[in-house]
């Protein structure tokens, strides 16, 4: 790890308190002899305050959730090398990589982390990018339980099953096209479809669980037309990654996926999401993986290829 670090902290997530953790991380860059800055701007202002820190020589580092981590992933320049500090709700894609749960335990592991290059998302609309994903992009169901959990003022891990029930109280099935790698196309109604680069979102449900973002594929899942009462029985089986026998949930592996809803009318179409942010969406939306398309520090005892 380099010694020169820029902390973003998201003053925003349910676990940061810049008055608490801003101490904490200045005694211990104090006390191994490194050179570290804290910063944490406005949304608005923080393209302009990663493009100084990179231009400086400085290792941007997340403190927060997942949606810290995609925020700033968005601004860095390609390949520039960056980590995270889990801190957020979820903290999905961070446990992914390895990293501790807490502030203590991921601070020593940061010490001796090293650079890995991993795959990610470049999301487009009618050839416009649109954003990168991370981890687990999706649309549908899990994008109105993703909502309706950043609305929710119930305290930490506990936001997502609430916004499982609130968001059951409007959705269901929708139709849509799939089109995988440009050939094979796939319609049908599905509760949602997740674009997995990493197994887990959501607070720990292990979606996709032999998902690997070294691996130059994508895998896919889409639930099917299950019953209200057969999604909340099986959403207990996805926190064990038990779900993938379940004869409506589907998996496919690919390269590249365009969504197309069906029913939808233009103007108000099903939002995305992404690492916990929402996204507008589109008549079509198309993923692409970008094979080791981002650097970032992994722990030493993560099992990835360096």
């Amino acid at each position: 790890m380099q010694h020169r670090l820029t902390f973003f902290l998201n003053s925003a997530a349910r676990k940061v308190s810049t008055a608490q953790i801003a101490p904490k991380l200045e005694q211990w860059a104090d006390r191994h002899g490194i050179d570290a800055q804290l910063v944490s701007p406005a949304l608005q202002d923080l393209p302009q305050t990663v493009a100084h820190a990179v231009a400086a020589g400085r290792l941007p580092v997340a403190v927060g959730g997942d949606g810290t981590v995609h925020q700033l992933a968005q601004h860095l320049p390609a390949k520039t090398t960056f980590a995270t500090l889990p801190l957020g709700s979820g903290n999905d894609f961070a446990t992914a990589l390895g990293w501790a749960k807490s502030l203590d335990a991921a601070l020593e592991q940061l010490r001796t982390a090293q650079p890995v290059e991993l795959d990610c998302l470049h999301v487009s609309q009618d050839g416009t990018p649109h954003f990168t994903g991370l981890s687990v992009a999706g649309w549908g169901f899990a994008s109105d339980v993703n909502r309706e959990a950043n609305a929710s003022s119930v305290p930490g891990a506990l936001q997502y099953p609430v916004g499982v029930f609130q968001a059951l109280a409007k959705g269901g099935t929708r139709s849509v096209r799939l089109t995988f790698d440009d050939d094979t196309v796939v319609e049908d109604r599905f509760w949602t479809v997740l674009v997995c680069n990493t197994s887990m979102a959501g607070g720990g449900m292990r979606f996709a669980p032999d998902a690997d973002p070294q691996d130059g594929m994508m895998e896919v899942l889409a639930l099917g037309d299950v019953s209200t009462l057969g999604l909340v029985g099986l959403l207990g089986r996805v926190y064990l990654g038990k779900h993938l026998g379940h004869p409506q949930v589907k998996l496919w592996k690919c390269r590249s996926l365009t969504i197309e809803p069906l029913e939808e009318q233009p103007g108000p179409w099903s939002p995305l999401l992404a690492e916990g942010d929402s996204y507008q969406g589109a008549a079509k939306t198309r993923f692409d993986l970008q094979s080791a398309g981002i650097s970032m520090l992994a722990p030493l005892e993560a099992s990835f290829k360096r």
